[in-house]
C-alpha cells in the first residue's frame, strides 16, 4: 500500500553544533556512513558535543533512518544504537517510524534504491546546494509491503551484501596474484628458471 512519510514517521531535522573537547556525545555526520548508509565502524567518531537539555530531546533513538537533505547524494543511513550515544548533524533528516508496521531497515533500504533516489532528487531545490524540504519530504508517497515480504527483502539484500563483499575481496586477492605474477616476470632470474 501507498502511504505519505509523514502517516508512518515523524521527521525531525538535526542539529548544528560546534565540536567540544569536553564533548559527551557523538555528532554523526554524512561521513561516519558508506555508500550504501551503513555505519562506517572505521571511521574517526569521538564525542564531539555536549549533552544538555536542548539537545537531549535531539538524541537519536534505535532504527532512526537519517536521511541527507543536502546535496547531490540524498542516501538514508541508519542509526544503531551500538554506535553509542548520539546526535544528527544539521545534514540530516532524522526519520523516526511511528507505527509497527514498517520495519527501520526495509525504509533504509528502499530510500536506497535507485528510484527512490531518483524521486528524492527531484525533490530537491536550490542553485548552489540543493536540499530537500521537510514538507515536500513528508507528503512523499512510498511503497509499503506486509512485514513478511518486508523481511523477506531484507534476507535477500543481507545475501546480496555478503555476495557484493566477497566478490570484492576475491577482486582484491586476484590483484595482488597478478601483481605479483607480473613482478616475477619483470625478474630475470624468474625467466631463467622457467
Amino acid at each position: 500500500m501507498n502511504k505519505k512519510l509523514e502517516d508512518i514517521a515523524s521527521i525531525a531535522t538535526g542539529v548544528y553544533e560546534k565540536g567540544s573537547p569536553t564533548g559527551d556525545t557523538f555528532y554523526l555526520q554524512a561521513k561516519h556512513f558508506d555508500e550504501y548508509g551503513k555505519f562506517r565502524p572505521d571511521s574517526l567518531l569521538v564525542p564531539e558535543v555536549d549533552l544538555d537539555e536542548r539537545l537531549e530531546r535531539h538524541l537519536l533513538e534505535d532504527g532512526d533512518v537519517l536521511l541527507i537533505a543536502k546535496g547531490e547524494n540524498n542516501r538514508a543511513c541508519l542509526y544503531q544504537e551500538e554506535i553509542g550515544k548520539a546526535v544528527a548533524s544539521s545534514t540530516f533528516f532524522v526519520i523516526r517510524l511511528t507505527e509497527g508496521q514498517v520495519i527501520p531497515e526495509f525504509l533504509h533500504w528502499l530510500l536506497n534504491t535507485a528510484y527512490m533516489q531518483t524521486v528524492l532528487s527531484s525533490l530537491s531545490r536550490g542553485t548552489h546546494i540543493s536540499s530537500i524540504s521537510k514538507k515536500i519530504l513528508s507528503k512523499m508517497e512510498i511503497q509499503i509491503p506486509p512485514l513478511e515480504q518486508q523481511k523477506k527483502v531484507l534476507r535477500i539484500q543481507s545475501l546480496w551484501e555478503k555476495e557484493r563483499s566477497l566478490s570484492s575481496e576475491l577482486i582484491e586477492l586476484k590483484e595482488k596474484f597478478y601483481e605479483t605474477l607480473l613482478l616475477n616476470l619483470t625478474n630475470p632470474k624468474v625467466e631463467k628458471n622457467a
